[in-house]
């Protein structure tokens, strides 16, 4: 029983206090070469990964899409801020930093080779987002 504890203490809370301590999810944006690419979405950031639903706009129709980053480096010198490497399921490699010291405003930057960008949600973002998904919240 105290080996049970011992490994529920060792393995479990710090994963736990790493994920618990994300907000809800993630308001962002794809912006390709640092421009809005009218691509919105949501990220909710597990210990182990940084789950998407993408929106896009098509012929006035609201397309989702969703994927999975899984985490494969993370690092942080500062509480609260992370340096994470992650690979999607179709193999894109993106890194970047995850800043949540201010859990009101999050902060999300992921960029692959590329060049495509997960950033926070701009205002030509939240105009689109108003336009095609207004009862929908995507977080901070």
């Amino acid at each position: 029983m105290k080996k049970i504890l011992f490994c529920f203490l060792i393995c479990v809370i710090p994963s736990t206090v790493f994920a618990a301590s994300f907000p809800q999810s993630i308001a962002f944006e794809f912006q390709e070469h640092g421009k809005f690419t009218g691509i919105i979405g949501k990220a909710y950031i597990t210990e182990t990964a940084v789950e998407i639903v993408t929106f896009a706009e098509k012929s006035g129709e609201v397309v989702p899409f969703a994927f999975i980053c899984t985490i494969l480096e993370k690092r942080s010198q500062i509480e609260g801020l992370y340096n994470i490497k992650c690979r999607n399921q179709i193999g894109v490699v993106s890194t970047g930093t995850i800043d949540i010291r201010d859990p009101l405003k999050p902060k999300m930057t992921l960029t692959s080779d590329k060049g495509i960008t997960i950033t926070n949600i701009s205002d030509g973002g939240r105009k689109m987002k108003k336009e095609f998904l207004p009862k929908l919240d995507l977080g901070k």
